[in-house]
């Protein structure tokens, strides 16, 4: 994998998740597919705290501190911005907060399964973006010096008889 196009995905709250859609590895995504929905008291609670937040604010400084920070808190556990708003607008606690994928491409690990209980940080998913890829080739010390950076390069793999590939040097291993 280019591992500048890899993106991981982990809760920033603890939790349990309860629904996958994404339930295989190998599966392709496009970014913004849902990936599993996880409930978490943490969230709960957090959630039931703006709304009161919501409901002492009467233009007092310090409630509306405390509904900003409220919102800050949420946005900072992973739920956009649009989710913070929709429960403010609907006056609704959600139960379960989803994950999307952050890019397109394709499931190329998966740790969740429905039931899992998570901790924060926990890895469970991690989405590969193929449409670019390294290819790592080994050189002979003989052949070094024939070598240098952001130098074009034509190979042929076995797996695709006949067929050229053509790349650009970007990094030589110490």
């Amino acid at each position: 994998f280019d591992e500048t196009r890899l993106a991981y995905i982990a809760p920033r709250v603890p939790g349990r998740i309860d629904r996958l859609y994404a339930n295989f590895t190998g599966m392709p995504v496009k970014p913004g597919d849902h990936l599993a929905d996880m409930y978490s008291p943490e969230l709960v609670s957090a959630q039931q705290e703006l709304l009161q937040a919501m409901k002492a604010t009467g233009g007092v400084a310090a409630s509306a501190s405390l509904l900003n920070a409220t919102r800050e808190r949420l946005r900072l556990w992973g739920l956009t911005a649009g989710q913070i708003a929709e429960i403010e607008r609907s006056g609704q606690v959600r139960d379960h907060v989803t994950f999307y994928s952050p890019i397109g491409g394709i499931v190329v690990e998966k740790e969740a399964r429905e039931g899992l209980y998570v901790e924060t940080g926990m890895r469970i998913f991690t989405v590969a973006d193929l449409t670019r890829v390294w290819v790592q080739l080994d050189a002979y010390e003989s052949d070094l010096a024939w070598l240098r950076y952001a130098q074009e390069a034509v190979f042929q793999a076995e797996a695709y008889p006949g067929e050229t590939f053509k790349g650009t040097i970007v990094f030589i291993d110490p």
